[in-house]
């Protein structure tokens, strides 16, 4: 199954403010990502561990393609936890970082924050980590009940701001206190937060204004929100057939 599906990785820089030289890179699926993730919702567990494997050899290889153990740069690789146990996934991780010769202190193991996210399997993923001194970041990260018992069960190296929570800050005067308060609380853990860079003068505005310091992405690729309701349909509106891809 691993080999059937298109595991193409986007590498997306990570910067700071001011800087255009990257301080860490995170490594994406490019074709997809909705595609891969409804696959491995269906898979069964060992063939979700297979195709998880897959993916993580594809991130280190990319990695090390594009130069980032020269570098010194950060990686951030996404770890899907419910696809195996902790001492397994860690297991295929480990091995394509020495396959791809690429340094463990560099890497950092991605958990999402997201509220569908298996809070037990995510926990101990975390604990696994800490007891082998790897690196923990967090994405997804909304603030909402399960991201921030994560954060109370470990000290990530970084943040990622889920898209829809900094989207358009200028028009959402209470998701920029939300942010702002995460921004307080990641600094008094020395932890890193960063966010999908802003791609149009009024949202970079409101981003400076929040707090927000680092960016991963471009400017000229608009960030990929994920909307939290469905259209509303005006009652006793006919429904729309829709047309299945054969």
């Amino acid at each position: 199954m691993a080999t059937t599906m298109d595991l193409r990785i986007d590498l997306q820089p990570i910067t700071a403010q001011g800087s255009t030289e990257p301080f860490a890179w995170h490594a994406g699926i490019q074709a997809r990502p909705q595609a891969f993730h409804t696959v491995d919702a269906i898979l069964l567990r060992e063939d979700r561990a297979e195709l998880e494997a897959a993916r993580l050899d594809r991130a280190l290889a990319a990695a090390a393609a594009a130069g980032l153990v020269e570098a010194g740069t950060l990686l951030a690789v996404p770890v899907q936890v419910r696809a195996g146990s902790p001492d397994r996934l860690l297991g295929h991780l480990f091995r394509a970082a020495l396959r791809h010769r690429f340094p463990l202190d560099q890497i950092v193991v991605e958990i999402s924050a997201d509220e569908s996210t298996d809070r037990d399997a995510a926990a101990a993923m975390i604990h696994a980590c800490t007891d082998r001194g790897m690196m923990i970041g967090l994405s997804d990260f909304a603030a909402g009940p399960l991201a921030l018992g994560l954060l109370a069960h470990c000290s990530p190296r970084l943040i990622r701001l889920a898209p829809a929570l900094v989207h358009h800050l200028e028009a959402a005067p209470a998701r920029a206190r939300l942010v702002e308060g995460v921004l307080r609380l990641a600094r008094g853990m020395g932890v890193t937060v960063i966010a999908p860079v802003p791609t149009e003068e009024a949202e970079q505005r409101a981003a400076a204004a929040a707090g927000l310091r680092h960016f991963q992405g471009t400017p000229s690729a608009a960030p990929r929100v994920r909307r939290y309701t469905r259209p509303v349909r005006r009652w006793g509106a006919p429904v729309a057939a829709t047309r299945l891809a054969a």
